[in-house]
């Protein structure tokens, strides 16, 4: 009995992380163009800092800051030790105000952008986000499952 529980949790596990794909089919019109990632070559000071928790079964695992640059921009970051499983398609950084994303109540995240590849990322953000946002979360669209999540201190 408990080899065919093992066998069936896998069997769940390799169903929801196939269904991250990179199939065009797949994406949501409202995720932003992944081209919104920026290479930043100029100084960045740190203003939140968080480590990421894995979720789902994933290997999800690395920091995630919100930074400025000298030019006064502001940036989520990944950090270079950022990894996912299943990292292509719609799997996305969200910014949100609990450890759990909650895209039934407006107000309560903020879409930064697609993510598709493990390291170092900048993505552009149009102001300082509101203090609200505690929480950055690596959510997997196609599955409505989230691949983990990280608190700013």
């Amino acid at each position: 009995m408990k080899i065919l529980m093992k066998i069936s949790s896998i069997f769940l596990l390799v169903f929801v992380l196939a269904a991250c794909s990179n199939s065009s089919e797949d994406m949501n019109p409202n995720i932003p163009d992944p081209t919104t990632e920026v290479k930043v070559t100029a100084n960045v000071m740190a203003i939140k800092t968080g480590t990421l928790n894995s979720q789902s079964g994933t290997n999800t695992k690395g920091m995630i800051e919100i930074v400025s640059d000298d030019a006064g921009k502001y940036f989520l970051r990944l950090g270079k030790d950022f990894v996912s499983d299943f990292h292509t398609g719609t799997v996305t950084v969200y910014l949100s105000t609990t450890n759990k994303l909650k895209l039934s109540e407006s107000g309560s995240f903020q879409l930064v952008s697609v993510v598709n590849q493990n390291g170092e990322h900048f993505f552009n953000l149009p102001n300082l986000p509101d203090s609200k946002f505690t929480h950055g979360i690596i959510w997997c669209g196609a599955a409505g499952i989230p691949f983990g999540n990280g608190e700013f201190n």
